[in-house]
C-alpha cells in the first residue's frame, strides 16, 4: 500500500512539474518568443515565479499574433516592458485584480520619446482594426495594449494617463 501511494505521488509530481514547464525559446509568432512574454526583471529581483498556466500560454500565443499587427503598423521592432504577469507578480507590481496581463492578453511597449511617441500612439489608435484597450503614458513613453479572445467584445477603449 505504501509503495502505491509513493508511486502515485511521483506520477502526480511528474505531470504537475512537466506540465508547468515553459520553453522560453518557443517562437510564438514571427517576431515574439515565450521568453520575451514571461520575462520580468521585477520578478527576477524578488524571486517571484512568473510561470503561466496552460490557459495563459494559449492567451500569450494569441496575443503574440495580435502584436504582429502593432509591429507592422509602427514599422519597427517593439520593446516589450511587460506582458504576462503571474497573479503574484501582478499583485506585487500593484496591477489591477482584473488585469489582462495576468491572463496573457495585454502588453506594454516603449514608444519613441516626445512627439514621436504621441504620433506612434495616434497611428496605432487609427490603424488597429481591433483592440480592447490602448492606454498611453506620455511621461514614461509606454503604450499598454489589451486584447480579448473574442474580438467582437473588444471595447476599443482609449486613455491617456499622465
Amino acid at each position: 500500500m505504501k509503495k502505491r501511494v509513493i508511486y502515485l505521488i511521483l506520477i502526480c509530481n511528474f505531470f504537475i512539474i512537466g506540465c508547468s514547464s515553459v520553453d522560453r525559446r518557443e517562437k510564438l509568432s514571427r517576431n515574439f518568443t515565450m521568453g520575451e512574454a514571461i520575462h520580468s526583471n521585477y520578478a527576477k529581483s524578488r524571486n517571484i515565479k512568473n510561470t503561466p498556466s496552460s490557459g495563459a500560454q494559449r492567451n500569450i500565443r494569441y496575443t503574440a499574433r495580435r502584436m504582429e499587427e502593432v509591429r507592422r503598423i509602427l514599422g519597427r521592432p517593439l520593446q516589450v516592458t511587460s506582458w504576462y504577469r503571474s497573479p503574484r507578480l501582478n499583485r506585487a507590481v500593484g496591477g489591477s485584480s482584473s488585469s489582462s496581463h495576468a491572463k496573457g492578453l495585454a502588453v506594454d511597449i516603449l514608444l519613441k520619446k516626445g512627439r514621436a511617441g504621441r504620433a506612434e500612439f495616434e497611428k496605432v489608435k487609427r490603424k488597429m482594426k481591433s483592440y480592447d484597450q490602448l492606454i498611453y503614458y506620455p511621461r514614461r513613453g509606454h503604450l499598454h495594449i489589451g486584447f480579448r479572445r473574442n474580438k467582437s467584445t473588444e471595447r476599443k477603449q482609449v486613455m491617456i494617463k499622465r
